[in-house]
């Protein structure tokens, strides 16, 4: 058979070693002299990147600059071994290719000159390891990068394998050190000082998870147990696992995280809300009972004053007792600021959405804010533009109480000039409008950096404005947080000694029917309730003596009684007498609440329908709903407003219905 021509010219080793990727070498060196000779294939020069003509000992000198030095040891003992014998050696190492980086080759070769013979020839060859050592050079820095990051984050990882009718634990340091153990021992050991580590609540849960009858492969739990760690105490761990099917059977395979600093600021968040829920509770309670004991002495300061007034007096004691009145008014209208703030702070306060006429609400913004502006010599401007809806729906107070404070701030920081009021039709679509309210004044106005402030509760534009003008700076922020409840807005434009003006965006609804329009004094006709028979529970002597002239006076027979017991008492011995009970809330040795419980849970007839009123100085959220739920029928607030007061007699015991049930003129019970 013929050869063919690749063979017979024998450049076929040179084909088959370029194919293999096989660079083949050939030292010689002379020991005498030291001349060395070196010859390397195409393959293999290409292999270790070394380009140029060089001399042998160039050659090899930059072939061992690639090499990093812990790497060289290797290198030495191979050539050590081509010396001592003629056979095969061979030797792994990294190499850096100046472009290809880091490589993986083999270099292997024997020496084909004699032992005694004077001239060193090795030939070898040249091979690289990528596709036979990579994926386990990869795996060995895979577990290598494993270790660190399980060391660095502190990370436990463990494994379960059945062993018998249990199994055994494995797990690595980070492990160990989160149970507070050696990890010395056999793994049933091992897995009984970590059983022992667990409180005993958590014990169960963990002999579940070493429980081979309950591994379902593919299934991931986690799971938090706690541990008694033998230094640092009550530890929280993540136990993270899954189940995996093996050659070898089922196990657990898991991490562990601690997780008790997570716990820890968890608690103190927890704690931290709870302080503040009680602090916020401790100042709704404080604003609460500050309410009571401030409104009740106003209640008396303010009748006495109102029973003054309709006695007869001298001009100038008139002027005197009017004063004291007005005072009292400013005085309860920052207290009702400062529980109103209070309640929006809280998310409490609830808007009304009933029908009202913006034309008589801004009227009666005006009746308010007269007084001030005559006393200061300013006028006052109002207008309502034509476009806006006759009735609108929404919370008409809410919309009075922003103007009121708009226009008095207005009013107060002038001196002069003319204070406009005005309600503007932003848009509308027939359902709904936005209106713009507008207060602008001609007073001191201010800076820009002060227009920064003014929002905010407490402040003012400056110190000095609260001495020269006074006043709680809570005004402002009120009407802010009013607006954006309302789903509204508020801004300003002020220049200092140009005045300001306050400009109020607010949605409303548009209504049908206009509110019925009862005049105060329609409202104050109290010719239907004479001969009502009324029973009074009061604690305090000024304001019972009050409330017995007030109704004394609208022809109404009281029964006056001091505490919850005597309401009580009395309302069972002559209940047949009583059309309405108006009952204090907080008294001595019976409280209001009591008292009305025990009449309607009295079952005697008028027990269930007989009117009760509470007619407290608590005025804040939830007060009315626990009157109700005492099984009272209305709630006034002290002090107690007389067109108010008249409207709730009429509301819940008209005389005319009760003489028209009997078919007999009132009884007075004398």
């Amino acid at each position: 058979m013929k050869r063919p021509i690749a063979v017979q010219d024998g450049s076929w080793v040179s084909r088959a070693a370029d194919a293999a990727s096989v660079g083949l070498w050939s030292l010689e060196m002379d020991e005498r002299t030291g001349r060395m000779g070196l010859y390397v294939t195409p393959v293999a020069q290409r292999m270790v990147g070394i380009e140029g003509e060089l001399s042998a000992r160039e050659f090899l000198k930059a072939w061992v600059s690639h090499v990093d030095a812990q790497h060289l040891l290797p290198l030495r003992k191979l050539f050590q071994g081509f010396r001592s014998d003629t056979d095969v050696h061979e030797a792994c190492y990294p190499y850096n290719h100046p472009r290809w980086g880091k490589k993986i080759f083999r270099l292997g070769g024997r020496r084909l000159s004699g032992d005694g013979d004077a001239v060193l020839c090795i030939t070898g060859y040249l091979q690289s390891m990528v596709g036979a050592c990579e994926p386990r050079h990869l795996h060995d820095e895979g577990r290598t990068l494993l270790a660190l990051a399980c060391r660095l984050g502190r990370l436990g990882v463990f494994s379960l394998e059945a062993d018998g009718d249990g199994c055994r634990l494995t797990g690595n340091a980070a492990f160990y050190e989160q149970m507070g153990m050696s990890g010395k021992g056999g793994g049933v050991e091992r897995l009984r000082v970590v059983e022992s580590r667990f409180l005993r609540d958590d014990v169960p849960r963990w002999r579940g998870l070493c429980d081979p009858a309950q591994w379902i492969p593919g299934r991931r739990d986690p799971l938090e147990l706690r541990i008694s760690h033998p230094r640092k105490g009550l530890c929280w761990l993540m136990f993270v696992v899954e189940i995996l099917e093996g050659p070898t059977g089922r196990r657990v395979m898991g991490y562990v995280n601690d997780v008790t600093e997570s716990h820890l600021r968890e608690q103190t968040l927890r704690e931290a809300k709870e302080n503040a829920e009680s602090a916020n509770m401790a100042k709704s309670i404080f604003l609460a009972n500050m309410s009571h004991e401030i409104r009740t002495p106003m209640n008396g300061i303010m009748g006495m004053a109102r029973l003054t007034l309709n006695t007869e007096l001298t001009a100038q004691q008139r002027d005197y007792v009017q004063k004291i009145y007005i005072s009292c008014e400013s005085l309860l209208g920052i207290i009702n600021d400062l529980l109103d703030f209070s309640k929006i702070e809280a998310n409490r306060m609830d808007l009304e959405n009933l029908p009202f006429q913006p034309e008589k609400e801004l009227e009666a913004v005006l009746v308010l804010l007269q007084p001030k502006a005559w006393e200061k010599k300013i006028r006052i401007e109002s207008s309502v533009d034509a476009d806006i809806p006759p009735v609108l729906t929404g919370d008409a107070l809410r919309l009075r109480q922003i103007l009121v404070n708009l226009g008095g701030n207005a009013i107060k920081f002038s001196a002069h000039g003319t204070v406009r009021i005005a309600l503007r039709l932003l848009r509308g679509d027939g359902h709904t409008v936005r209106l713009l309210c507008e207060v602008s004044d001609e007073g001191i106005g201010m800076t820009e950096e002060q227009i920064t402030r003014i929002f905010e509760p407490f402040s003012q534009a400056e110190s000095s404005i609260t001495r020269r003008f006074g006043g709680t700076g809570l005004g402002l922020a009120l009407c802010r947080r009013l607006a954006e409840l309302m789903d509204g807005q508020i801004s300003v434009r002020s220049e200092p000694g140009k005045g300001s003006v306050f400009q109020v965006e607010l949605p409303f609804g548009v209504g049908e029917d206009a509110p019925g329009d009862e005049s105060e004094e329609e409202q104050e006709d109290c010719d239907c309730l004479r001969g009502m028979r009324v029973l009074l529970a009061e604690d305090g002597d000024i304001n019972r003596e009050i409330m017995e002239v007030l109704l004394d006076g609208m022809g109404i027979h009281c029964i006056p009684v001091v505490n919850g017991q005597e309401a009580l008492d009395t309302w069972l011995q002559r209940r047949e007498e009583i059309d309405l009970v108006l009952m204090d809330v907080q008294m001595p040795v019976m409280d209001g609440h009591t008292a009305a419980r025990k009449i309607r849970a009295s079952g005697l007839s008028g027990a269930e329908t007989v009117p009760i009123v509470a007619m407290t100085a608590y005025a804040m959220r939830g007060d009315s709903e626990r009157s109700l739920e005492a099984g009272m029928n209305g709630h006034l607030t002290k002090p107690v407003d007389m067109p108010e007061l008249v409207r709730t007699l009429k509301k819940f015991c008209p005389i005319v219905s009760r003489t028209e049930e009997k078919g007999t003129a009132p009884d007075t019970g004398e």
